[in-house]
């Protein structure tokens, strides 16, 4: 079973991190669909920002909240 995006927005939140998801208006949106970053307490970012903002999916944000 999939788990829905509130779901590990619950989880990670619970774990102390934030779920983001890519702005309506971010010039990535046009170039690349939507994404994510996963940021900690201190607002560093854990996921999501190796190439560009927003570069995590959907799939790689739910393997990171299983690890946690």
């Amino acid at each position: 079973m999939r788990i829905s995006e509130s779901a590990i927005r619950r989880r990670l939140a619970k774990a102390g991190f934030r779920l983001q998801k890519t702005p309506a208006r971010h010039w990535t949106r046009n170039e690349y669909g939507p994404g994510y970053i996963v940021t900690d307490d201190t607002n560093t970012v854990r996921l999501g920002a190796t190439q560009r903002p927003y570069d995590a999916t959907l799939d790689e944000v739910r393997e990171f909240a299983a690890r946690l």
